[in-house]
């Protein structure tokens, strides 16, 4: 989906928004194709790379490279310090340069998806070690940028207005059955002709990631109309929904059986324990039945030798 411009722009206006940003012409947005760049960054499948100028009209190129990441990498700025290498050898050798001769700026965004929060450093600097305060002029510096889906709450992705803040809220609310608000939103998102290649997107993303995803890719029709997409989005959702209330009742039987083989099990023990200690006390007898299954196995071993319910006990 991040090789559509709009999801590209939407993306820097909502979830960077800093000042530099409306100095980008979008409307220049233009993707550099996997045979612009070296051997070495052709096997990077997921990474994106894209070109614009800036609004003044300079002939200066700002360079996005999107990395996916799933797991924190606490020398993310190592590798994109290398990627960055590998595209400025490139642009020298194809004369990619200001007027003046400078090579243009990159920016490195990382966006990240995965459980734990982004710690990572951001700057390459802080990785390295200086022994001396005099050497810090010499220290290499490359600076990115962290989009991490999981600092932003579903009720405020939900408030946004963008395609990706949507694509994230999708991705909070997998285990959730509230996806219908998820497919208006799209539909109401993507309801102009030219969104056509982004509505087949959004569409082979739910078939291939959500749990309700049926269809093949291959059977996804390469100009998807709205009315088309809305149906099958719904159809997606329903099938998920279904398959969300199948594990449930699943997991209820599971959770029914294994709360049913405590209960024996505690009723076992007082049996053993009213024949070898006599009859028990209402507070002894909940003790038991609220036991957790390995303190019961644990009382029970212990009944063989124990003298007293003190002794039993621990107490």
């Amino acid at each position: 989906m991040f090789s559509h411009p709009r999801m590209i722009e939407e993306m820097l206006r909502e979830f960077i928004a800093e000042r530099w940003v409306e100095t980008l012409d979008f409307s220049t947005l233009e993707r550099v194709n996997a045979d612009f760049v070296t051997e070495g960054l052709k096997g990077r499948e997921g990474d994106l790379i894209w070109k614009l100028r800036r609004r003044d009209g300079r002939a200066v190129y700002l360079y996005l490279m999107v990395e996916f990441q799933s797991k924190v990498d606490r020398f993310m700025a190592v590798r994109l310090m290398g990627y960055e290498s590998l595209l400025y050898q490139e642009l020298i050798t194809r004369s990619e340069l200001s007027s003046d001769g400078r090579l243009p700026l990159i920016l490195p965004i990382v966006l990240y998806n995965g459980v734990a929060e982004w710690s990572a450093p951001t700057d390459l600097a802080e990785l390295i070690d200086v022994v001396e305060p005099e050497l810090e002029p010499y220290l290499p510096r490359l600076r990115y940028k962290v989009i991490d889906e999981g600092s932003y709450s579903a009720e405020e992705l939900r408030r946004r207005e963008s395609l990706p803040a949507l694509l994230f809220w999708f991705e909070k609310n997998r285990k959730r059955e509230d996806l219908q608000w998820g497919v208006q939103g799209l539909v109401q998102r993507l309801d102009k002709p030219e969104d056509a290649g982004l509505r087949r997107a959004f569409m082979v993303w739910v078939t291939r990631v959500l749990p309700g995803g049926r269809k093949v890719v291959e059977q996804i029709p390469e100009v998807l109309g709205l009315e088309e997409f809305q149906d099958m989005l719904e159809k997606t959702v329903l099938e998920w929904n279904e398959e969300l209330r199948e594990e449930g009742r699943q997991e209820g039987l599971r959770e029914g059986l294994q709360k049913g083989l405590q209960k024996g099990e505690a009723k076992l023990l007082i049996r053993q324990l009213e024949l070898k200690f006599g009859p028990l006390d209402e507070e002894t007898r909940n003790r038991v039945l609220a036991a957790e299954p390995d303190r019961l196995l644990e009382w029970g071993e212990r009944i063989l030798k124990a003298p007293s319910l003190a002794d039993l006990f621990g107490d």
